[in-house]
């Protein structure tokens, strides 16, 4: 029961901690530059890694659905279905895993530093809002950045698939392209950012709320930055689930209207 308590006790706590950084960012005006830097700066530290796993990415796909359509000769639909795999589902966890083991542990590390040794406190008496000063530009950094390396990754992963589908296969370029539309449509790209955006905001709102309520010295610092790194983990794959049967229940109500 304890365990159980404690597991509903924190889900509460980061419900209300994103809903009061949402109030604030409604409420906030004059903070374009800061979130701007952040976005840039968590774009560019996580886009390296993002481009090499999904070059990899990309290439494992090809791999593996390549084996199962052999078995049908159906080789040519292997980009369209390799692409949107990595739309619907890879693309989006890849990068949300990435950026919570990269960018979230740092921004728990970096704000719970910043409260043990209370320089948020110090924020507060200068009559400083620290959602606004310190938060908010993390938290829309993390979360649009996400949007953006998505596309970065599709493009990167697209590129990288089919020149193993080439080169290993002998699938030309313009087969591989040319089944794309078949299986990915605008649908499948706003069900792609959708999940990433989702996925965002479970990295951004779990690091800045384990570093923002971190305590007891560095201990608690240290402590704060391996449980941002586990429960993000666990409700992005929680998320998973509920945003794919969400996006079914979407596309069988729209396909029930259209009919």
């Amino acid at each position: 029961m304890k365990v159980v308590s404690a597991i509903l006790n924190d889900v509460g706590g980061l419900a209300l901690f994103v809903k009061d950084v949402f109030q604030t960012g409604f409420r906030t005006e004059k903070n374009v530059k800061p979130i701007l830097d952040q976005i840039v700066d968590v774009t560019t530290r996580s886009f390296t890694t993002v481009a090499f796993a999904g070059v990899f990415v990309g290439a494992i796909l090809v791999l593996q659905f390549s084996l199962i359509l052999a078995k049908y000769d159906a080789q040519t639909f292997l980009g369209g279905l390799n692409t949107s795999a990595v739309v619907r589902e890879v693309g989006p966890l890849i990068i949300s895993f990435l950026l919570a083991g990269k960018v979230g542990a740092f921004t728990a590390a970096e704000l719970g530093t910043m409260r043990v040794t209370e320089q948020i406190d110090a924020i507060e008496c200068l009559g400083t809002n620290p959602i606004q000063y310190l938060i908010l530009p993390r938290f829309i950094g993390i979360v649009a950045s996400s949007l953006i390396l998505l596309m970065m990754s599709l493009m990167i992963s697209i590129l990288g698939s089919m020149m193993v589908a080439s080169v290993t296969y002998g699938i030309y370029p313009e087969q591989f392209l040319g089944s794309i539309p078949r299986f990915v449509s605008f649908g499948t790209l706003a069900a792609g950012m959708f999940k990433s955006a989702v996925y965002g905001i479970i990295v951004a709102g779990v690091a800045c709320y384990k570093g923002y309520t971190a305590s007891g010295g560095a201990r608690g610092v240290g402590r704060a930055v391996t449980q941002a790194a586990i429960l993000t983990n666990l409700y992005i794959v929680i998320a998973n689930f509920l945003t794919g049967q969400f996006l079914d229940v979407l596309s069988a109500l729209s396909k029930g209207n259209a009919g």
